[in-house]
Order: C-alpha cells, then structure tokens, then sequence
C-alpha cells in the first residue's frame, strides 16, 4: 500500500470511528458469528455479521500488536491495524476471515491466545474474538468421531455455539489431548504423561486443602491447558482466568531427574492454582494498581504449600534482595513501582511474610486465616483490595504488621531498608546484612543492579543495559554527559569481572562508594573509562540480606 493510500485508509476510519458507522455505534443487539476451521498451520475464522458494517473493532483482550502480526485478513482490499478492520475503500461488509497464527510471546504478560495443542488441536481465548458492539458466538469445525469441542468441561456437538463473553478458554481437536479427572488436562503429545500426572495432582491437592480451610469451594474444578515448544530462549509462562491454568515452557529439556526444572514447573503450577481458587469465588478491585496484593499472596500460599523449610528460607532471602533493589528510593503503593515486573511477586511476597509472622508472634494464625478474614470482610460483593487486607492483618497481627506495612509504603533508602530488615527479628525473622568484605553470591541480576544505579546516576535516571556472553553493553551515550562515550562494552567494574563474579563486582560498588572512592569501568577491549563519581543510587546500593532463621511456621 502506498503512502497516500495508507493515509486515506486512516482517515477512513478515523470518520467511521467518530460518526457512529463503525462497532460502537452499532446495536448492542447485533450479532457475530465466528466459524473455527484448522488449515495446515493456522487456524481460519470467519465472521459473519448479522447486519454489514464499514469497520470492526476488537475487544482488548489480545494485544493490538500480536493480532497485527499474527492473525492475517483473506483476500485483497483490507486494512487491519491489529484493533480495526476496515476495507480500503471503506465499503461495507457482512464477513471477514483471518488465518490466525499460533500466538508467540509466551513470555509476556499476557493471556495465550491462540495456542496449538499437538498436530490437530488448538486453544482458543473465547474473549479474544469478540468484536466491540456484537455479541459473539462461536463454533468448531470438528470431527465427532475421535475429536470434541470443549468449553470449560462442558463437550459441545458440531452445531452448538459458545458465547464468546462465556471467558476461559475452549479447545477443540482430537480427545486423545484431553484427559478428565479432578481437573481437566489439556495437553499434546510432547506433554509426558508423567508430567501430566504430577501437575494434575498438584493442582487437585492445593484446590483440596483451600477448599477445606477456607470452607467453601470453587465454582468449578480447575482446567489445566499445558504446551511445550522448541525454542532457544529458556521461557515459563503461566496465567490463570476463571477456572483455567494455563503452564507454556519452552527452550528446555522435560527431564523429571533435573530438580530445578520440577521447583520451576510446580511453583508456576501452584502459584496459578491459588489464583484460580481465589479468582472464581474473588475479585481484586486493585488487580492492575496493586498487583503486589494478589500476586504476592498466590506466590507466599503456594511457596508455602510445597516447599519445605530450607527451600523457602532460601527463596524468600532471594525475594527480599529482589524486591529491595527495586524499591530502594520508590513506595510499594506506587503502581509504577509496585506493580511492574517481577516486584508484585518478590514485594508481595514479604508483605505476606510480614503478615504472618507477626500474627503468629501476636498468637494469631497462619497467612490462610488471615485471608479467611479478608474474604469475610468482602462480604456478599466478593470483591477485596489492599484496605481489607490491611484490616484483616491488622486485626490479628497489631502494630507488628502495621507499622511495618506503614514503613513499606514510604520510599526508603539503603540505610533505611537495612534498619526496616534487621528488625524483623522483633517477629521472628532473623536477617543478617553482607558487608562488602564478605563474599557475595554470584548471581547476575547483582551486575545488572550495579551498572542500573550508575546509569541513572550519570544518565539522566535512565537505563539501558543489555548482557552479552562476555560484556554488558549500553546503548544510552547521548544522555550520560560523555562519562559512557560511545556505547562502551563492559566487562570490569573497578577491576572486578562483571560476568565471572557479578556479586563481587556489586559489593565493590558499594565499598568503593562508602569510601567515597570512584568507580572506573573496563571495556571488553581492555580500555577503561575515565573514573565515575558516586551519585545517588549507586551510593544506595542496599546490603544483601542472609535470612538465617524464620518463625516456625505451620503445615497450611
């Protein structure tokens, strides 16, 4: 399409939109009907519209940039900008068709969409075919003999129909891939049965104990979506909607004997059954301003569900130093802060702690009656956010959680979160802080943190970093003042090796900078850089907590 004709094709639309002629202009009674088929390696839909219009828009439920990339309009005369389908001469039209690919960024953020499930099956996100203004209703082109259309737990015949607003997932393809206990497994044949078996299993034991402690059961019983797909990048993705966990893996081997594999896959598994536990019966009314609450609790349930003490001292030192990193400086209640990447986790995590501990130590319960009372307090509205949570924890944990949730939600400095974790022995949990003498763990997000704060030192609070084999390269010059000239690639950090020890390259940060010393950085190519000051942040690097001891916590 030319320049001119693609201009023209946006200001179509742009009238369409602002006239009321396109979706949400239209009838709340206009109908869509969406007709699933299997081509070779995509999945064809077509829709047919109960009255014609000049443009369609798409609900939000897949991003715009997934469907633009993946799912292709049939036929000459289309513009689709991944939102807005439109032909290009504005015309009217009662049908569409889109080949609709595989989705494949696993790893976001963001709901699987369309997902293929062994040579003849495919997963399908009901809401993400929705068209803004119509209601829509889908059906499968399947063979009744040796396939099924699934919805939920529900097997549809070849001239049933789901409503897309129904939500979940539906499946379709062969019945092989399905199979049918506690929980509904849909998975392809490079599932191993053993990996079936086991998470199947787990979700079922987890759902059980929540159902008995807090005295009430789910809707319906979890369905469990799996893929595996060969791929260089090490990914785990899972998500929960309704009563569906979905569990992606790709890049890595599915071995059984290797033990990180099995604590990634069943902390993923576990972490998703809590949500769907909670997410039938529950709503968040902060879900996406305080994610820290929701995804916090879902990580602390499941981590105590399975994990047994050593594993969990050790995870929770991990997620402390994590989650300090990340807040050094920022407030947790900050959605910008709070509730981006891997913080809503990590922070909410020990907000759970904290609650816990210092119930118990208040001789209170465990975290699981604490939000027995948070789902009391919601009432019949079923609906909970981060005050109700405050008030259940307060009520039975008193100022030893309260003031450390008070604490938790001001920006604190290194100094600060130093005193905020040394304290926590007052309930119970003892922390020890690593002084830059002593030997740090090698772990490389260390680096990563050391170089952050002196870009935004020197870089106009900005970061960009990217970690090579054997360097760290930035690509941020323009905005560092000359101190990082020519998006240098770095290996050393005061002659410390960046790569082969990243924790002694963060502890030398933090001695050099409490010696008000400067910071020289190596190049890849042997040249060094002129000395760095100290600033802000990189003088804020918090000391590396060594959890020692945890209160003995209870079998939830």
């Amino acid at each position: 399409m030319t320049l001119l004709r693609y201009l023209l094709v946006l200001f179509a639309i742009y009238l369409v939109s602002g006239t009321g002629g396109g979706a949400e202009g239209q009838d709340a009674s206009a109908r869509a009907d969406v007709a699933l088929s299997r081509n070779e390696n995509t999945l064809a839909a077509r829709w047919t519209l109960s009255d014609p219009a000049e443009s369609v828009s798409f609900e939000g439920w897949v991003e715009p940039d997934e469907r633009q990339r993946l799912w292709i309009p049939q036929g000459d005369g289309w513009f689709f900008d991944g939102n807005i389908l439109v032909r290009e001469d504005s015309a009217p039209f009662d049908s569409f068709e889109l080949h609709l690919n595989p989705s494949d960024q696993i790893y976001d953020r963001r709901y699987v969409a369309i997902l293929r499930i062994g040579e003849r099956g495919w997963t399908v996100l009901t809401e993400g075919l929705s068209l803004e203004g119509h209601r829509t209703f889908i059906a499968a082109d399947f063979d009744p003999e040796g396939e099924v259309f699934l919805v939920g737990n529900q097997r549809l015949s070849s001239d049933e129909t789901v409503a897309a607003e129904t939500g979940g997932f539906l499946y379709f393809g062969p019945e092989r891939h399905v199979a049918e206990d506690h929980a509904t497994m849909i998975a392809g044949p490079d599932i191993p049965d053993w990996m079936r078996a086991k998470f199947a299993a787990d979700i079922d034991a987890l759902s059980q104990s929540l159902t008995k402690r807090f005295e009430m059961p789910p809707k319906a019983p979890p369905v469990l979506v799996m893929s595996f797909r060969e791929a260089e990048r090490m990914s785990f993705k899972g998500s929960a909607l309704g009563r569906f966990i979905t569990l992606h893996v790709g890049g890595v081997e599915l071995d059984r004997s290797d033990e990180d594999f099995m604590r990634r896959m069943t902390a993923l598994a576990l972490h998703e059954a809590v949500h769907v536990w909670i997410g039938q019966l529950y709503s968040s009314r902060e879900n996406a301003e305080q994610s820290w609450l929701h995804e916090g609790a879902a990580e602390y349930i499941s981590m105590r569900a399975w994990m047994n003490p050593e594993e969990l001292r050790a995870d929770l030192e991990d997620k402390i130093n994590k989650c300090q990193l990340a807040l050094v400086r920022r407030p947790l209640i900050a959605t910008r802060y709070g509730s981006r990447g891997r913080v809503p986790y990590d922070c909410g995590t020990l907000v759970q702690l904290i609650a816990e501990a210092a119930s118990l130590k208040n001789e209170g319960g465990d975290i699981l009656s604490i939000w027995k009372d948070v789902f009391e307090r919601a009432g019949n509205e079923r609906t909970f956010d981060t005050a109700l949570f405050k008030e259940a924890a307060t009520a039975t944990a008193g100022d030893g959680f309260a003031d450390r949730m008070g604490v938790f939600e001001t920006a604190m400095d290194a100094g600060e979160w130093a005193s905020f974790l040394k304290g926590l022995s007052e309930i119970g949990i003892f922390v020890d802080l690593l002084e830059p003498a002593e030997e740090h763990p090698d772990e490389t997000y260390l680096a990563a943190a050391a170089l952050g704060a002196l870009q935004r030192d020197v870089c106009q609070n900005q970061i960009s970093l990217y970690q090579r084999a054997d360097h760290y390269w930035t690509n941020i010059s323009a905005h560092c003042g000359g101190q990082l000239p020519d998006d240098p690639e770095l290996r050393h950090l005061n002659g410390v090796d960046l790569i082969d020890a990243p924790g002694a390259a963060y502890a030398e940060m933090r001695r050099a900078c409490g010696a008000d010393e400067a910071i020289v950085l190596g190049q890849l190519n042997g040249d060094q850089l002129a000395p760095i000051s100290c600033g802000e942040w990189m003088s804020n690097l918090p000391a590396l907590a060594v959890v020692r001891a945890l209160p003995d916590l209870p079998a939830l």
